[in-house]
């Protein structure tokens, strides 16, 4: 059984958050996806809250088609930066897709993955986008984190040894322990079972 958790907390003094969040159950398994708009505040917020709708409402399209359809719907905003991972827990296999600097970490017994992504913004073109597909083994350990958190954060160390599964609660703590204060910050926790 997948294991899930997942925690965001605005730039210090802003009422709302720039990064964004989303987990929708698939028939095979799980869609995830991180947003980070770009800056802080309002125009961000704005920008990360429309293409968690976009992703909602078009959970049929794969991949390649969704990045470029978001690039079109957000083309008015700010824009974002974006990692998608589709999960299929039948094949204990999954996709992912991104273009900015989210971080997309898989931990597994044998080591780190570090997964890359495209480079430019989803609302103003990128180039470069590739899938990357992992299988997957129980007990796998999938983080992915906006930049409000270090690439080297200390969390990353702890997963292996991790005594909790995944939880709203686990996320935030790592995250009140590891964000900057200089930005918003997002982090989201998946273990496969």
């Amino acid at each position: 059984m997948a294991q899930i958790g997942c925690a965001l907390r605005p730039l210090p003094g802003e009422p709302v958050c720039g990064d964004q969040i989303g987990c929708w159950r698939q028939p095979n398994g799980w869609r995830l996806a991180l947003a980070d708009g770009l800056g802080h505040g309002s125009a961000a917020h704005q920008a990360a809250t429309r293409v968690m709708r976009e992703l909602s409402a078009h959970l049929d399209l794969d991949l390649n088609t969704l990045f470029d359809h978001c690039d079109r719907a957000l083309i008015d905003t700010r824009g974002v930066a974006l990692a998608v991972v589709d999960i299929d827990l039948t094949a204990s296999r999954f996709v992912q897709a991104a273009v900015g600097n989210i971080r997309t970490v898989l931990q597994q017994a044998q080591g780190t993955k570090r997964l890359s992504g495209a480079r430019g913004i989803v609302g103003a073109g990128f180039d470069g986008l590739r899938l990357e597909q992992l299988a997957l083994t129980a007990g796998d350990w999938l983080l992915m984190f906006s930049d409000g958190l270090p690439e080297n954060a200390g969390f990353l160390d702890a997963v292996p040894h991790a005594l909790h599964p995944p939880s709203d609660q686990l996320a935030a703590q790592w995250l009140e322990h590891w964000a900057t204060v200089r930005d918003d910050a997002s982090l989201l926790l998946y273990r496969h079972g």
